[in-house]
């Protein structure tokens, strides 16, 4: 009855309202997650969006960094400290994490509301479990939501859960789990009552405000930890200051008599990049077509110049009948094809006429990865605006390698014996006992000495200049060997570590098998010998690849000495790419500790490279043996220096936030993996940059 009641007013809701052309814009909730005050509505990000949010009500603080890598996906991982209460044996507060999810069931349309369901609180210890249907309407300039929730955003009990009626077991919700880690799907929409929600935000026309007002669905009588809040009224109201889509600041007033305070930090990886005001400007393409002959090219000054404008390092240069081969690696454009149009730009204005057609082989350390031949004249004509620029994508040749007569070569460009480069980092772990935020602040030296083509020794050197791990003091209990851990002794034994010293050997078998092998210091905590073998046929979707390692925990100090501990770990791992550049990995094997078991790992990509994923691990350990956690698992970000610089750059930033350091469910951390090496077969990837080709 309930069911059918909420359901009229809905439609006779959407029925008087209609879209509007123009949408407005959307911020966070006090909790985190898209919403008004408290409350959260069927809205959602733009795709692409990624943000950090705090926020202070009293005796909650929230600290929660979420991101939309689907239009209709919102994800939200956070701490909540609740100021009055100790975690464990510490003097800190007590942290808690969770992993917020919500989903958009329908769009808004010219008569329906906007439509989501969300859970609250997943994988987590249920302290603010909730999950809620939940829709919204835009009317000018106002955005109407309405929604019904069960768990902590069911406390005001207005009615009877109506999926008792379904299944007598929704009528049941278990309490929060001792564990934390595991998911209660079982919890799900269940409870005896649970309670409506709604409000509204205003946006004025001319001001960058946004102004809230909400009626709350938690009467705040069963806080956890029996830390139950005075509520004198259920009506919330909140404004929001927003300075150029980058900083969102809000003000509030809740329950009645606590004023809130919140700040967003945010950004977007599917928006445009910044201009790019100190790259070289593209070449002109010349109407008369030279002379000279191929061999007679100066390829020592033209390899400066395409490396120069392309930023394509020339390794060898082949000719092929009518055909012009150049080998070798992209090293300053993360849209492959901005380069080939510039690389290709040269080439014209310098090849002889009988050249019909540009092929760029792209290698990794003299290893073939896939081949992009492009149409000389198609390439030409469209450069000087005679033809359509679609044209060049549409007579291009994609090939996974590209075989050519060694006693054609024209230009071989000597390969470096030694290249480095020295950088600062920082690293950091959250929400620990001893210190929300452990830091420490290094200064890194990388770098590869060639032995030949496709083999090299890799090493890198890591200095730490500033840390506050003098307050790092817990070592978190285990039932399973000290893998990781043991972190806090890496960390505070020695300044001076080497983070890996490794030989490494790339080969390629056929056109679609890659292997590599490996031997050292391979990374902070182990060392030992290892290989890996890749399937990717060239321009499809998937992959296989199976690595092992045989390795050996090495000492604290990170030097050259290692620790009794040993292990044989290994993955057979599966590789899907959708069109939409939707990733998806599957891994089965032995992890360190020697426990065997899942990883699964999901992840959106983007056109400029930038990359959001979450992953967990399920083993067979139990979850008690696992300890706090039950099961491994965080996210990870992946952001190109591209987006934010005023020069080209493929130097990319990897951001993890794991939410435990455990044992159980732990792989080898590998700097070099196949599948990364051998990105350019992806050809969705590449063909969708060749809108890039003529910039």
């Amino acid at each position: 009855m309930y069911i059918f009641k909420i359901g009229l007013l809905l439609v006779g809701w959407s029925f008087f309202t209609q879209a509007q052309s123009e949408p407005l814009s959307v911020s966070q909730t006090l909790s985190g997650g898209v919403g008004l005050v408290e409350m959260p509505t069927a809205r959602m990000m733009p795709e692409g969006a990624f943000g950090v949010h705090l926020t202070k009500a009293s005796p909650y603080g929230r600290y929660a960094v979420y991101a939309q890598p689907l239009p209709w996906l919102e994800v939200l991982f956070k701490y909540t400290e609740i100021e009055n209460r100790i975690y464990g044996i510490s003097n800190q507060s007590y942290k808690d994490k969770s992993t917020d999810v919500k989903v958009q069931l329908r769009e808004e349309s010219y008569y329906w509301p906007s439509v989501s369901l969300g859970i609250r609180d997943v994988g987590g210890t249920g302290l603010f479990a909730s999950e809620y249907v939940v829709a919204s309407k835009q009317v000018g300039r106002f955005d109407f939501t309405l929604g019904m929730g069960w768990g902590y955003l069911g406390r005001q009990e207005h009615f009877s859960n109506p999926l008792c009626g379904v299944e007598d077991a929704f009528c049941q919700r278990d309490s929060v789990a001792e564990q934390g880690g595991t998911i209660s799907l079982g919890n799900f929409f269940s409870g005896k009552q649970v309670a409506l929600f709604g409000g509204l935000a205003y946006h004025p026309e001319t001001w960058p405000i946004t102004l809230k007002a909400e009626y709350d669905a938690n009467d705040y009588q069963s806080e956890p930890f029996q830390n139950n809040l005075k509520q004198d009224t259920p009506f919330n109201i909140g404004v929001l200051y927003r300075y150029k889509d980058i900083v969102d600041l809000q003000l509030g007033f809740v329950r009645g008599n606590t004023f809130t305070l919140g700040l967003t930090l945010k950004t977007n990886f599917k928006k445009g990049r910044t201009a790019k005001y100190l790259d070289p400007a593209p070449e002109e393409v010349a109407k008369v077509t030279p002379v000279q002959e191929v061999a007679k090219v100066d390829w020592n000054k033209l390899e400066q110049q395409i490396q120069k404008k392309s930023g394509f390092r020339i390794e060898k240069v082949y000719q092929k009948a009518d055909e012009v081969v150049i080998k070798g690696q992209q090293k300053h454009y993360i849209q492959t094809a901005k380069g080939l149009g510039r690389a290709s730009r040269l080439l014209a204005n310098q090849m002889p006429e009988e050249i019909e057609k540009f092929t760029f082989v792209d290698t990794y350390n003299g290893v073939d990865i896939s081949s992009v031949t492009l149409n000389r004249l198609k390439f030409e004509r469209s450069a000087r605006l005679e033809e359509e620029q679609e044209s060049i994508l549409s007579s291009a040749k994609f090939l996974p390698n590209h075989p050519v007569d060694s006693n054609k070569l024209r230009f071989t460009n000597h390969q470096k014996l030694l290249d480095y480069k020295i950088s600062p980092s920082v690293s950091a772990s959250y929400g620990g006992p001893d210190a929300f935020v452990l830091y420490q602040v290094n200064l890194n030296f990388d770098g590869n000495y060639y032995l030949r083509e496709n083999s090299w020794i890799a090493g890198g050197v890591e200095l730490g200049l500033i840390d506050n791990y003098d307050q790092f003091n817990y070592t978190a209990p285990s039932n399973l060997p000290r893998v990781r851990t043991n972190i806090k002794e890496y960390l505070k034994t020695s300044k001076l570590r080497l983070n890996n010293l490794q030989i490494l050997n790339l080969e390629s078998a056929g056109e679609d098998v890659f292997y590599m092998g490996y031997l050292g210091y391979l990374e902070t905590m182990y060392g030992g010998v290892g290989g890996e073998l890749l399937y990717r046929p060239h321009g499809k979707r998937w992959a296989l690849g199976i690595d092992v390692n045989a390795v050996k925990q090495r000492d604290f100090d990170q030097r050259f000495s290692f620790r009794d501990y040993s292990v044989l770990t290994g993955h057979l791992t599966g590789y899907y790419e959708t069109k939409d550049l939707i990733a998806f990995q599957v891994s089965a094997g032995q992890y360190l500790a020697k426990d065997r078991g899942v990883t699964i790992d999901i992840s959106r990509k983007f056109k400029n490279n930038a990359q959001m994923g979450f992953w967990a691990t399920k083993t067979n350990v139990s979850s008690e043996t696992f300890g706090e956690g039950s099961f491994d698992k965080g996210f990870y970000l992946t952001i190109p220096f591209d987006a934010f610089t005023f020069k080209s750059t493929t130097d990319m930033a990897r951001l993890n936030w794991q939410f435990l350091t455990r044992d159980g469910g732990q792989k080898l951390n590998r700097n070099y993996e196949l599948y990364d090496l051998t990105g350019s077969r992806r050809l969705d990837a590449l063909k969708s940059s060749f809108e890039e080709v003529l910039h």
